[in-house]
């Protein structure tokens, strides 16, 4: 074998393995994490379902990109996303305080959270947020709510963190907790699946309008398939399919 063929075998070799490499990275499928939180995105029957489940998952088919959901604690996985490339995550608050840690793609929903009570507990007299360390106030761990409460001064001994979202209105109606957040949509139809009705809540504070609801990505992702999950959603949206996925899960 000649010295000639040796280093022309070995050229093709590299541009091989090269390509492999680059394959690869296209290829790889991105992982997506989610939290539960009925109605946007919950497990049932051993699937992953919900409002901007189907929203997402209809976007990624839409663009073509590989992908596998993942059940996941929300602030784990807010920190994962973060860290770790070809990652992503929903639903998540657009807030001020995350805005440079992530790519965003959405929005998915719009989002206007209060503070809710039992209607029945009048005991329960609520006139400033700082009325919150004078009850017992449950907010999702690392959720946008604790991220508000942090920012205006609030310590966690003011409140308490629960690790899934859909436990905090099981424990208000346990009379666990005195007051959660929430938005209209997702407690009447958590409260629905409980077996009682909405109109046994009421609102004692608006803490939020801002932002709204949306998918976020690792700051490494490519600007190219972000480009394509955020086109592809527009367009799912253009279509009116939000709408009948809302229907679906509220009627």
């Amino acid at each position: 074998m000649s010295f000639r063929w040796k280093i022309a075998s070995l050229n093709i070799l590299i541009i091989i393995l090269l390509f492999g490499v680059v394959g690869g990275a296209k290829a790889q499928n991105l992982t997506i994490f989610v939290d539960t939180w009925p109605p946007y995105n919950f497990e049932e029957d051993d699937k992953i379902v919900g409002i901007c489940t189907e929203l997402i998952e209809a976007s990624l088919q839409k663009a073509n990109v590989q992908y596998k959901l993942v059940v996941y604690p929300f602030k784990r996985a807010l920190i994962t996303v973060q860290k770790t490339p070809n990652t992503m995550f929903f639903t998540v608050a657009r807030i001020p305080q995350r805005e440079d840690m992530f790519a965003w793609i959405g929005p998915l929903h719009s989002r206007k959270v209060s503070l809710f009570k039992l209607k029945d507990r009048t005991d329960i007299q609520f006139n400033d947020i700082e009325d919150i360390k004078k009850y017992r106030t449950g907010v999702l761990l690392g959720g946008s709510v604790e991220t508000l409460l942090i920012a205006k001064g609030f310590h966690k001994g003011n409140y308490h963190s629960i690790h899934k979202s859909s436990q905090l209105l099981k424990m208000l109606l346990e009379k666990r907790l005195d007051l959660i957040p929430g938005d209209p949509l997702d407690l009447a139809y958590q409260i629905k699946s409980l077996g009682h009705k909405y109109s046994e809540l009421e609102i004692v504070y608006l803490l939020s309008e801002e932002g709204g609801y949306y998918m976020v990505a690792n700051k490494d992702t490519s600007d190219e398939i972000i480009v394509k999950i955020q086109k592809a959603l527009e367009l799912i949206l253009a279509t009116g399919t939000k709408d009948r996925i809302l229907q679906k899960y509220m009627e």
